[in-house]
């Protein structure tokens, strides 16, 4: 009777600041490379892992979920300790649990959250976790245009994306407002390359009058690759949370 495989879950977080982004890429340092090889290394065999999904350089993860499978027969929270004493000190594990052979981190993934993060004053401290912005945002702007961009859409003209599909759903994108801060909170069900990121900067091109809201429409109606152009830093980004059914 063969080895049966046992099948493990991790949340975890890290601080994007010196990754070129989660998917390993040669000579390059990532996240996901990072933990291969700390897996590897107590599970005494080659482990490959697979994320609900990536994040660019230099953006950062509060919620980041993978799943792996290993021969070794590891109790969660042992797992978790393991890791941790191993993994650098930008990368930490939040949480981990056994699951169902047939799951997968991504696609059993009913929808993500990313955080954007905007600040009125600058901070020499902050400057690679949020965005430095001496403007002030009014909501009376941008709220007919994030209500232009929640729904179902092609988002090609927001990404860089190379994929077939690029239709996404965006269930909400949410703005909180405390003293100098302005933290945006988009959902969605998937999204592309540079998305999160391209409509925050044209949220703000709303906001400076760059844009306008027939601008956003036709990027919307009328989809092709990375039209959008406006793009925000990844240091403001954040995977915040990813939602299973």
């Amino acid at each position: 009777m063969g080895q049966i495989n046992k099948h493990y879950f991790v949340n975890v977080s890290y601080d994007g600041t010196n990754f070129h982004g989660w998917a390993k890429q040669l000579n390059l340092r990532t996240v996901q490379q990072e933990i291969e090889n700390v897996l590897t290394k107590i599970c005494d065999e080659k482990i490959s892992i697979f994320c609900a999904g990536r994040t660019d350089t230099y953006v950062h993860a509060l919620g980041q979920c993978f799943d792996f499978k290993t021969k070794k027969d590891w109790k969660p929270k042992n797992l978790q300790l393991a890791l941790n004493a191993l993994l650098p000190n930008d990368i930490h594990i939040n949480r981990v649990k056994c699951v169902d052979n047939k799951f997968h981190s991504r696609f059993n993934a009913v929808s993500k959250t990313y955080l954007y993060v905007i600040n009125k004053h600058f901070d020499i401290f902050k400057q690679n976790y949020e965005l430095f912005y001496n403007k002030e945002i009014s909501l009376k702007k941008i709220k007919p245009a994030i209500n232009l961009l929640v729904g179902k859409h092609n988002f090609l003209s927001f990404s860089r994306a190379e994929n077939n599909d690029t239709v996404r759903t965006i269930n909400f994108i949410k703005i909180k407002k405390t003293n100098s801060y302005t933290r945006l909170y988009i959902n969605g069900n998937g999204f592309l390359r540079n998305m999160v990121r391209m409509i925050v900067g044209n949220l703000l091109a709303i906001n400076e009058n760059r844009k306008s809201l027939d601008d956003i429409k036709k990027l919307l109606d009328d989809p092709k690759k990375g039209t959008s152009v406006d793009k925000v830093k990844g240091c403001g980004l954040y995977l915040y949370k990813v939602f299973y059914g």
